[in-house]
């Protein structure tokens, strides 16, 4: 079964985005990646997913119903098990590889796709080697860099972390879901922490 109509809203998403950052790491890639047929992996935050409608952003709304719509039809990975940040947050967290080495759509340039948080996941420091950027979809997240202040990011806002920038996440009341975008080093790299 076909991912592209997400794969084609994302790719919409990413290019009415009008920011330098934005600009600079999609203006040369080419979109025209050939579809992987991935057997669909659900995890047991999936269940959760449909959540995230009551939070998103006006102008993310059509990307998060498109992709509430298909979670089924996804395969969903995990980095970490219990033993790193323990099984509450193992139970209530996932993401999609829509780009990537192991993505629905093959690429060794950049990895993307969606990341979700359930209510209550706490997701201490870590870092990795790869440049990222995020897009919340929804307000819901309290985001911190450089071991600092916790701070609420807006649906859409762009939350920047260069290479082996230690950042972190709370999810204190309401269910995130992010855009994730990797660019440079091991791009299935699991975080350090």
């Amino acid at each position: 079964m076909t991912v592209k109509p997400l794969y084609d809203a994302f790719r919409d998403y990413i290019s009415m985005r009008d920011d330098e950052i934005t600009r600079d790491w999609f203006d040369r890639f080419d979109w025209n990646l050939p579809e992987r047929n991935l057997k669909p992996e659900l995890i047991p935050a999936v269940g959760e997913v449909a959540e995230v409608l009551s939070f998103c952003g006006k102008g993310e709304e059509r990307l998060v119903k498109l992709f509430v719509e298909m979670r089924n039809q996804l395969q969903w990975l995990q980095s970490y098990t219990a033993d790193d940040f323990g099984q509450y947050m193992v139970d209530h967290y996932g993401f999609v590889e829509l780009i990537g080495t192991r993505g629905h759509y093959p690429s060794s340039e950049i990895a993307a796709g969606f990341v979700f948080f359930g209510q209550g996941v706490d997701y201490p420091n870590h870092w990795h080697g790869s440049e990222a950027i995020y897009y919340p979809m929804t307000g819901t997240g309290l985001w911190s860099q450089y071991n600092g202040e916790y701070e609420t990011k807006k649906a859409g806002e762009i939350v920047i972390h260069e290479p082996n920038e230690h950042h972190a996440l709370k999810v204190p009341e309401n269910p995130l879901l992010a855009i994730w975008i990797w660019r440079g080093g091991n791009l299935a790299q699991k975080s350090d922490y």
